[in-house]
């Protein structure tokens, strides 16, 4: 008796034991972290996106919301995409400006468990150790924002495994065609630039542009500021430029955190001056709250380009949608971003509202879908390149 209720014991062990592996098997078979397409060709039941699983696939982010409007506006979008996907987004504060402030956050998103990062960086130095450090540790990476402009550098990036792709504007034909607008509307002859501290991968970009329209159209480059990082380093640049060059009458603000609120600085100290009609604003980015500064019986003329929020928008398209198996053949997405330009208060009122509201994301739900989510390279390189604040405000209805 002793020896049947031993068999018997031992048999109810093993088929607990077989059960417990059938079970564990399929669970990995429907999981798309398992390596391999989930049922329904890896989308939820809402028609899109990643299918459910015990691991919710989580996408790292820089919060960078304390910078400007654009990058609330782009993580509020990227918020509502991730939410529609099924996708966990991990925003985690920058430990610092410099090139270690970089790869110190990002080594902590790896440390977090994050499946994916959006990665950002001012520095095309920081970009190959960007590259080693998540090939090293498995993790998906996608750089948004800049162009690599070293060959070399580019063929290394694009070899890695993990790499799933870049979008950048073209920031240096962006630069050109505002100088050229500049000079068009308003008749800029003698332009001074207040830019990025030279060696920022965009700002480097765009002085190329403004040196190549400047020679083209026959524009004197008077003089160039560096190093400006806040408003009131603006104001001080403008007041320095009118002392120093009272033939001014176009100063091109390229970029960086400053952008928002320059306008403000740049604006007082031209009208201390008697100057808001006689010198002609560019930017780069574009900047929220410009149509108070534009139009009828206000004192600034501005031309402004830029296209940050898109940018955050495309690489998290291509995250998820490399997650959920859309890219079969793992070559890299390379997006270009399409520019906007705001050259009325109107395109600046519009541009506030749809592109840039920190409080609506750009489109929610199916709308994902029936633009970038479960799309490939062509379908979302043909969205880019038709994208404009018109379409904007229409997906925002």
């Amino acid at each position: 008796m002793k020896k049947l209720l031993s068999v018997l014991l031992a048999l109810s062990m093993l088929l607990c034991l077989l059960a417990g592996c059938g079970g564990n098997q399929s669970n990995s078979g429907n999981s798309p972290n398992a390596g391999g397409q989930s049922d329904g060709g890896g989308q939820n039941d809402q028609g899109g996106g990643p299918s459910q699983s015990d691991k919710t696939y989580r996408l790292g982010v820089l919060s960078l919301g304390s910078l400007t409007t654009a990058f609330q506006a782009a993580t509020l979008s990227l918020q509502d995409m991730c939410d529609t996907a099924g996708v966990e987004l991990v925003q985690v504060e920058l430990a610092g400006y410099d090139d270690q402030g970089f790869l110190t956050t990002y080594e902590n998103m790896i440390n977090m468990g994050v499946d994916g990062v959006i990665a950002y960086t001012f520095s095309e130095g920081t970009i190959r150790l960007l590259a080693d450090l998540f090939e090293e540790n498995d993790v998906d990476w996608f750089l948004a924002n800049r162009q690599i402009s070293d060959p070399d550098l580019k063929e290394y990036v694009f070899s890695k495994s993990n790499f799933v792709g870049n979008c950048y504007c073209t920031e240096e034909q962006m630069a050109y065609n505002i100088v050229q607008q500049l000079n068009a509307d308003y008749g800029v002859k003698n332009l001074a630039v207040i830019g990025l501290t030279q060696g920022d991968l965009n700002g480097d970009l765009r002085d190329q542009g403004i040196a190549s329209a400047c020679s083209d159209l026959g524009v004197t480059l008077l003089t160039e500021t560096r190093g400006i990082s806040t408003v009131g380093d603006v104001s001080n640049a403008v007041e320095g430029i009118i002392s120093s060059y009272p033939e001014v009458d176009g100063i091109f603000i390229v970029g960086g955190s400053i952008t928002t609120g320059a306008l403000a600085g740049a604006n007082q100290s031209l009208t201390n001056h008697n100057l808001s009609d006689k010198v002609a604003i560019g930017m780069i980015d574009i900047a929220a709250g410009m149509s108070e500064f534009m139009g009828e019986g206000k004192p600034l003329k501005i031309v402004a380009g830029g296209n940050l929020v898109m940018d955050y928008i495309f690489a998290g398209a291509s995250m998820i949608n490399h997650f959920s198996g859309v890219n079969t053949d793992k070559t890299p997405y390379v997006v270009n971003t399409n520019m906007l330009y705001i050259y009325t208060p109107e395109d600046a009122a519009d541009y506030d509202a749809y592109c840039e509201n920190t409080e609506k994301p750009l489109m929610s739900g199916d709308k994902w879908y029936d633009t970038l989510l479960g799309k490939d390279l062509a379908d979302i390189q043909a969205f880019s390149d038709e994208f404009s604040i018109a379409q904007a405000k229409s997906l925002n209805q």
